[in-house]
């Protein structure tokens, strides 16, 4: 939880003054749902729009009102360029929740923003609803979870049952998601129209500013006299395309550059038409990065690599930095407004994704292998390393050990009953493994394991899946995997509502084990690693198909 539950804790700073232009009509819609949440008459609401374009400030705003109305508030973010455990928002939300008796506990599975052993998801789901619920009768709650776009299979799953009940509750769910996304790459948008349907939900998108707002925000920020304020705004509505922190970012580029500058107690802008303004944002923070000198850009190159947020120690490993020079360098990613301090102590963020993006995409890739490589050993050696985190680093670093890691991060949200993104996490172990004859077996395992994921998801793919277990177990003898995948499949044509093909071909499968010697079947045993639903507590696949202790 990276917010504040109730009016007795002062706001984080990052949600005190921030100013937002432009939005009057969104704010109204907002405060007036977020009165009748209070009044008892919830309501989901998406937030979209580019990046940058401010929704996380209109939502920061929403929070500063919903403090001024005592009400509770929660928020968890999704990041970018990782993959997340499953649930992954809702243990963000979690993680810093305070240990007050006078609030109720927090679920049992993400309690400490650590996800915990799951009995089964309509457990896991009665539990967060029961909390909810405790929760709005207390007071009435603000609910924010931020960037949708990149929330794993199993936070969606949960936020469209929470959704379901929100008109039951004094309760206001935001939820905020990039328009411009993949939409076939994002379970987000594979979900979002049952979302809107199911909830009843709100939809706002933010559009550019108007070249008004974008006066404001300078005549705010500047004491200009007013033909230096006509054409710095109409300069910057050109190039900055209404988006706020396109234009936030080329202001202060023209600070450091003297093109805006501080005389006595008013600012002077110079010639603006002499200003070739870098087209891209990676080439502003590139400027900036080069006042910082190179280590600075080293590190903050690293971190990038980590994530949107940093473990100080992790940082300071990877990157060989002692504790002294870490914190130097973090005050001056601070001073460029390229990071802030999380109030722990023990973490920092980038302060704003396009920023991390910005200095990702700037690494050479294989300067970037390299880095990720070095992430996933340091993790690695830790005494509990995050398997998705470590899993997403080999992978992006290119190493032998992803799929295998790939398949630990599935086992693990398959216990958690998070079964979309235990599918998402064997579909990318699948592509890693080569269809060779060393791994042919492991990879037809994996493959019937992912359709039996899917059968009630998408039976379609799980009948195109069975399609190919069957043909690579067929090549290599194993009777028991062809038959079962032919049997999961007679199970997906059924779903499809092709009943008689489906009974047949289940029927057909079913003969041929029963006409199976006993030996035969005990030759390929254990079974379980990769045909179970629920696996054991601490078993996963390895590449020799071995149950062994994750």
């Amino acid at each position: 939880m990276n917010g504040d539950p109730g009016s007795a804790h002062a706001l984080p700073s990052r949600m005190r003054s921030q100013l937002l232009v432009g939005r009057a009509a969104e704010q109204v819609v907002l405060r007036e749902e977020l009165a009748a949440a209070s009044s008892g008459h919830g309501r989901v609401i998406l937030l979209g729009g580019e990046a940058g374009i401010g929704k996380t400030t209109l939502a920061q705003d929403l929070c500063r009102e919903a403090h001024a109305r005592a009400a509770v508030i929660l928020t968890g973010h999704c990041y970018d360029h990782t993959n997340t455990p499953p649930y992954g928002a809702w243990l963000d939300l979690f993680a810093d929740y305070p240990d007050d008796p006078a609030f109720p506990a927090p679920p049992d599975a993400f309690a400490g923003g650590l996800l915990k052993p799951v009995p089964d998801q309509a457990a896991l789901f009665a539990d967060v609803r029961r909390f909810f619920a405790a929760l709005a009768t207390e007071r009435p709650a603000l609910v924010l979870l931020e960037d949708l776009h990149w929330a794993d299979a199993g936070t969606l799953e949960l936020l469209r049952h929470i959704s379901r009940q929100m008109r039951r509750w004094p309760m206001l769910l935001v939820g905020t998601y990039r328009v411009e996304e993949p939409i076939d790459l994002h379970p987000f948008y594979r979900q979002f129209p049952a979302l809107v349907r199911e909830a009843g939900s709100i939809r706002l998108t933010l559009k550019p500013l108007d070249v008004e707002a974008v006066g404001t925000l300078v005549s705010a920020r500047y004491s200009l006299a007013a033909a230096d304020a006509a054409k710095l705004t109409t300069y910057l509505a050109r190039h900055a395309d209404g988006n706020p922190f396109f234009v936030t970012e080329i202001l202060r580029a023209m600070e450091e550059d003297e093109i805006l500058r501080r005389v006595d107690d008013r600012w002077i802008a110079g010639e603006l038409d002499r200003v070739v303004v870098p087209p891209f944002l990676q080439q502003v923070i590139e400027g900036r990065l080069a006042r910082l000198g190179d280590a600075v850009r080293r590190a903050l190159a690293i971190a990038a690599v980590i994530g949107q947020e940093i473990p100080l120690s992790l940082w300071s490993q990877v990157a060989g930095l002692s504790d002294d020079l870490a914190l130097t360098i973090v005050e001056q990613a601070i001073a460029a407004n390229l990071m802030a301090a999380e109030r722990d102590g023990v973490r920092v963020r980038f302060v704003h994704a396009l920023t991390r993006e910005a200095l990702y995409d700037g690494i050479l890739p294989p300067r970037r292998r390299a880095w990720h490589l070095q992430v996933a050993e340091t993790l690695m050696a830790g005494s509990a390393p995050d398997v998705d985190a470590v899993a997403y680093h080999l992978q992006q670093a290119g190493d032998a050990r992803a799929p295998a890691w790939l398949v630990q991060a599935a086992d693990r949200a398959q216990r958690a009953y998070a079964w979309l993104t235990a599918a998402d996490r064997l579909e990318a172990a699948i592509d890693l493994i080569d269809d060779t004859e060393d791994q042919a077996l492991w990879r037809a395992q994996l493959i019937y394991r992912l359709g039996r994921l899917l059968r009630f998801s998408d039976p379609e793919r799980t009948i195109a899946y069975m399609d190919e277990a069957e043909r690579i177990a067929t090549r290599l003898g194993h009777a028991i995997l062809a038959a079962e995948g032919h049997f999961l499949r007679g199970i997906a044509l059924c779903y499809v509502d092709q009943f008689r093909n489906g009974l047949a071909e289940m029927a057909a499968a079913a003969g041929a084990l029963e006409a199976m010697p006993l030996e035969a079947t005990r030759a390929f045993t254990p079974a379980e690693t990769w045909i179970a639903d629920a696996l054991p507590e601490s078993a996963h696949v390895d590449p020799e198909h071995e149950a062994v202790a994750a």
